[in-house]
């Protein structure tokens, strides 16, 4: 009987941190809430009010490239014009590429 309640419990706490995870996973990686299709504008704009100064950004396929300055580093992220979330590889959340 111990080992059975002890294995439910087991079992619950494995599937809460898994659901724990993956809602983080998903928080992180929005940029521009809506999950909207996004434009280059609204994305500077949010950049902007993120502290980030000389900023320029590309079109490349359906992602938008941005770099520029962010606390007087060179940083660059790339996001999902079709969803305006950050591009997986970019999701470290300290904004450099190096």
């Amino acid at each position: 009987m111990k080992r059975i309640f002890a294995g439910l419990i087991a079992g619950t706490l494995m599937i809460a941190g898994t659901g724990y995870m993956i809602a983080r996973a998903a928080q992180s990686s929005v940029f521009i809430a809506g999950d909207r299709p996004v434009s280059a504008e609204e994305v500077e704009a949010k950049l902007k009010s993120d502290g980030w100064s000389n900023i320029a950004i590309s079109s490349e396929g359906k992602y938008l490239e941005v770099s520029g300055l962010l606390n007087g580093k060179r940083s660059k992220i790339a996001i999902d014009s079709q969803t305006g979330r950050l591009r997986a590889s970019d999701d470290d959340g300290d904004g450099d590429e190096d």
